[in-house]
């Protein structure tokens, strides 16, 4: 799931403030599990999973934004297997793969409810 998720969020880069598809994705991970949410900003989703016991509160974040740069479509190899399809944008920083490990991180922790 999180190396699908990266390449597609990959393919499919968004320029700061305009995260529109990146954020429904987002949503519609959070809504999967059921997490209570809040949307903040303009593309800004806050969710929270609570385990109705005491303790220690935990913060995971990510960016999800990319950059005004056209990607090569090979590296210093071969071809690369996942390529912005946004002409003059791309995900060079390495956010695609914050927030797909992020939504993973969401999904193991919900598994993992009961024992937090």
């Amino acid at each position: 799931m999180i190396v699908s998720t990266r390449r597609y969020l990959h393919e499919h880069p968004e320029l700061s403030q305009r995260e529109f598809e990146t954020k429904k994705l987002v949503l519609s991970h959070v809504r999967q599990l059921g997490l209570s949410h809040i949307e903040a900003g303009t593309n800004s989703v806050i969710a929270t999973l609570d385990t109705g016991r005491p303790g220690k509160t935990l913060l995971l974040r990510a960016d999800m934004d990319a950059l005004p740069l056209q990607e090569a479509e090979e590296n210093l190899c071969q071809k690369k297997t996942a390529v912005s399809k946004n002409k003059g944008v791309c995900h060079a920083c390495g956010h695609d793969g914050h927030t797909a490990m992020l939504l993973g991180a969401m999904h193991v922790l919900c598994d993992l409810k009961e024992q937090l």
